[in-house]
C-alpha cells in the first residue's frame, strides 16, 4: 500500500525559513516541528554502496517515460540501524532565461517491490523540485544487501525538433547522488520499437561511459561510478514516432499564491537583517561581559593576593600580602594598567608558558622557545652541522643530557623532550621532518592544560576559539546554501508577491546569515579572557620584557653575563626582541674584554659560524635553529596524484529530469 505525505514547496519553504529564524531567537532547547514524520528522511552519506543500479526506460507515444529500476542497495554497517532508501526525482525544473515559468514532469504510478525481502511501505514527499520516493518502514530495520524493484511514470519528458523532425530523450539518470555504484546500466525504448538514430552517453564532467549502443532498445554502462558523479543519456528519434507532444511549461517560477508568497518573501527578508542584528547585539553583550580580562583592583600590575603569580602556595609578597589582610582583593574586568619594569620573568613560568599567555595561543613559536630553553637548563645541547660549503649551517644537531640539577620537568617538557629523542640520541633536526606533528600537538594541549590548571583562563583558549568558529562557519555556510538554493527561486516567489525587491528575498537571507556566521567567528575568537590571576602573570610578563628591551650593558655584572644571557634568551625569542638583547651583551663582552675580563660564550649551544663566536653570532644561530624547527616540527608527509578532466564542450547533466539516492 502506497502512504502519501505530500507537502508543496511553499510549506517546506515557510517550515524551514521558520526552523531557521527561531535558532537564532529561541531559547535552547526549543524545537520547530518541521512536518510529520513520515514526511522526512535522514541522509546517511556514509560508505554505503550500490553494487548495481539498472534502469530501465521505456518511451511512449505521449513523451512520457516509464522508469523501472533495480537497485542493489549495499547498507555501511558501522553507521547503526536503517530502516530503508529513498530515491528523489526531479520534477520541476527552470526554463533557461524565462525565471517566470518552469518545466513540470508530473510523477504517477508509484510502485515498489523487493525480491530479498526488504519492507517496501512507501511515503512520497513533494520537495518543489524533486518528490522523494521513501521506501521502508520505521517500526523495521533493514541490514546487508537489498535489492529493491522502483517503478514509476513521468509526463513530458522527450524533447520536440520541429525544424529538423526530431525528437530526444535527453536524461540525467543520476545528478548530486553521494552513493557510489559499482556498475550501472541504462536501456532505453523507443514507442512502438522505433530504433534510435544516435545515442550519447557522459559520465561526470566530459567523461565517457563504457558502452553506449544504439536499437530498438539502446543501452548503455558505466562502472565504477563514484560518489556525486553524473550520469547523462541521449537517444535520437524520428518525430513522427511520436504524437504530438510539448514540454509541460507553467506558469509562477514557484506555484504560489500571492498571500503564502509575500509571507515567505518578508520571512526571507526579516530573516537577512534579523540575523546579523541579532549576532552583533549578542556577541557584544558577550564580549562586555565576558570578552575581557580580569585585573585585580587596587594592586600593582603583576602582584595577587598573597603571592607572587605563577607559583600557587609560593612566598607571600609583602605588599600584595598587605592588600590581602584587609579582606577579599575586588576583580574588575577590561582596562590596561600601565606596567611596570620587571627584572626577571614571572617565577616558575616558563617561555612557553609566557609565549601562552601573552597572546592566549599556543604556537610552534612557543614550542621551539621551549627546546632553547631546556638546553639551558641542561637537558640537551644543540650544535650546528656543518654542511655544503665552508661553515655553511644547514642542520642542528640534538644531544640529550643528564641535568646536574635533578629538576622536575613539566608535563608538557616531558612531552617535548621524549617526542625529540624518540628514535635516537643524538638526533639531527632534520630528521624530525614529517614524524613530529603529533608530537607538537600533544605538547600544545598541554600548554592549554597547564595554564588551565594554573588559573589563568576560565576555560581553554583553544576550546573557546574553536567552538565560536565553528558556530560562524556553520552559519555562513549555512547562508552560503541558502544564497545558492533559494535565491534564485525566491525571485519567483517576490514577483508573486508582488513585492519589488531590487535583490531576490532568498539572497537577502543568505548574505544575511552569512554575515551573521562571519560576525560570530571573529568576535568569538576575542571572547578568550584571561583571569585576574592570569592578567597578574601578563603583567609581569610584559614588564619583564620592557626590561629585555630597555637593559643597558652598564647595569649588567660582568660574572653573571653569561648565566644571564641564556636564562633570559629564550624569553627574548618569545617576544621578539633576541636582536635587542643580543645587541645588549654584546656590549657588556666588548666592555669586559677592554678591562681585561674575558665572558664565556655558552655551552649550550655549540656554533660553528666563525672562528670567535660572540652573542651577536649565537643569537643568529638560536634564532635561525628557532624558525626552522617551528617549520620542522609541523610538517606532515605531503599528498601527490590527482586527476581532472579537460577539453572542449560539455555534454553531461545538461538534460532533464535527475535523481539521487540515500538511506534513512
Amino acid at each position: 500500500m502506497i502512504r502519501y505525505a505530500v507537502r508543496s514547496p511553499l510549506r517546506r519553504a515557510l517550515l524551514a525559513l521558520v526552523a531557521g529564524l527561531a535558532a537564532l531567537v529561541l531559547p535552547a532547547g526549543v524545537a520547530v516541528a518541521a512536518g510529520p514524520p513520515e514526511a522526512t528522511s535522514t541522509a546517511y552519506p556514509s560508505a554505503d554502496l550500490m553494487p548495481s543500479m539498472d534502469s530501465v526506460f521505456v518511451l511512449d507515444k505521449d513523451g512520457g517515460v516509464r522508469v523501472t529500476e533495480t537497485i542493489q542497495y549495499t547498507f555501511d554497517s558501522s553507521a547503526g540501524a536503517r530502516h530503508g532508501i529513498y530515491r528523489s526525482i526531479t520534477v520541476r525544473q527552470g526554463v533557461a532565461d524565462r525565471p517566470e515559468v518552469y518545466r513540470y514532469y508530473a510523477m504517477s504510478d508509484v510502485s515498489v517491490s523487493s525480491p530479498t525481502g526488504a519492507n517496501t511501505d512507501v511515503a512520497l514527499a513533494d520537495n518543489g523540485s524533486t518528490v522523494t520516493i521513501k521506501i521502508g518502514s520505521a517500526k523495521e530495520t533493514v541490514r546487508g544487501t537489498q535489492t529493491y524493484i522502483v517503478t514509476y511514470h513521468l509526463a513530458n519528458v522527450v524533447n520536440p525538433f520541429t525544424d529538423s523532425q526530431t525528437a530526444e530523450f535527453y536524461y540525467n539518470v543520476f545528478s548530486g547522488d553521494a552513493i557510489a555504484k559499482t556498475r550501472a546500466t541504462v536501456s532505453v525504448t523507443g514507442p512502438a520499437g522505433v530504433s534510435a538514430t544516435d545515442v550519447r552517453c557522459a559520465r561526470g564532467v566530459n567523461g565517457e561511459c563504457d558502452t553506449a549502443t544504439a536499437g530498438a532498445t539502446s543501452t548503455f554502462a558505466v562502472s565504477a561510478l563514484q560518489s556525486n558523479e553524473n550520469l547523462t543519456v541521449a537517444t535520437r528519434y524520428p518525430l513522427s514516432a511520436f504524437g504530438i507532444i510539448a514540454p509541460d511549461i507553467r506558469a509562477g517560477g514557484s506555484p504560489l499564491q500571492e498571500g503564502p508568497a509575500k509571507l515567505a518573501a518578508l520571512a526571507s527578508v526579516a530573516g537577512g537583517v534579523l540575523a546579523p542584528i541579532l549576532a552583533l547585539v549578542g556577541m557584544g553583550t558577550l564580549l562586555l561581559t565576558r570578552g575581557r580580562d580580569e585585573w585585580y583592583a587596587g594592586l600593582t600590575p603583576g602582584l595577587t593576593p598573597g603571592r607572587t603569580p605563577g607559583l600557587p602556595g609560593d612566598a607571600a609578597d609583602p605588599a600584595a600580602s598587605a592588600a590581602g589582610r584587609g579582606g577579599r582583593v575586588p576583580v574588575r574586568r577590561g582596562g590596561r594598567p600601565t606596567v611596570a619594569v620587571q627584572f626577571n620573568p614571572p617565577p616558575g613560568v616558563q617561555p612557553g608558558l609566557v609565549g601562552t599567555v601573552i597572546d592566549e595561543s599556543a604556537d610552534t613559536l612557543d614550542v621551539s622557545a621551549s627546546v632553547i630553553d631546556l638546553a639551558v637548563r641542561g637537558f640537551l645541547r644543540i650544535e650546528e652541522v656543518e654542511a655544503g660549503g665552508m661553515f655553511s649551517r644547514t642542520d642542528w644537531q640534538l644531544t640529550r643530557l643528564v641535568p646536574r640539577s635533578g629538576e622536575v620537568l613539566r608535563p608538557y617538557e616531558q612531552t617535548l623532550l621524549e617526542g625529540i629523542f624518540r628514535d635516537s640520541n643524538p638526533v639531527l633536526l632534520s630528521d624530525l621532518k614529517n614524524h613530529f606533528a603529533s608530537t607538537l600537538s600533544k605538547v600544545k594541549d598541554q600548554l592549554y592544560g597547564e595554564v588551565l590548571d594554573r588559573g589563568w583562563f576560565r576555560s581553554s583558549p583553544q576550546t573557546t576559539r574553536g567552538i565560536w568558529m565553528t558556530l560562524g562557519s556553520v552559519l555562513f555556510g549555512a547562508g552560503v546554501m541558502t544564497a545558492f538554493f533559494w535565491g534564485a527561486p525566491s525571485r519567483g516567489v517576490d514577483r508573486t508577491a508582488g513585492l519589488g525587491l531590487p535583490i531576490a528575498s532568498g539572497f537577502i537571507l543568505g548574505v544575511g546569515l552569512a554575515i551573521a556566521g562571519i560576525i560570530v567567528a571573529v568576535a568569538g575568537s576575542k571572547l578568550v579572557a584571561k583571569t585576574a590571576e592570569g592578567s597578574a602573570v601578563y603583567a609581569q610578563s610584559l614588564g619583564f620584557k620592557q626590561y629585555l628591551v630597555t637593559a643597558e650593558a652598564g647595569q649588567i655584572r660582568w660574572e653573571e653575563a653569561q648565566d644571564i644571557f641564556s636564562r633570559f634568551l629564550p624569553y627574548a625569542i618569545i617576544f621578539g626582541v633576541a636582536d635587542k638583547w643580543a645587541s645588549t651583551f654584546k656590549q657588556v663582552a666588548e666592555a669586559a674584554a677592554a678591562a681585561g675580563q674575558v665572558i664565556l660564550m655558552p655551552d649550550w649551544y655549540i656554533y660553528h659560524g666563525s672562528t670567535f663566536p660572540d652573542f651577536d653570532s649565537i643569537t643568529d644561530g638560536v634564532d635561525s635553529f628557532s624558525t626552522s624547527a617551528s617549520g620542522t616540527f609541523q610538517s606532515t608527509p605531503g599528498s601527490s596524484g590527482g586527476s581532472g578532466f579537460s577539453g572542449g564542450g560539455s555534454f553531461g547533466g545538461g538534460g532533464v529530469g535527475g535523481s539521487s539516492s540515500g538511506s534513512w
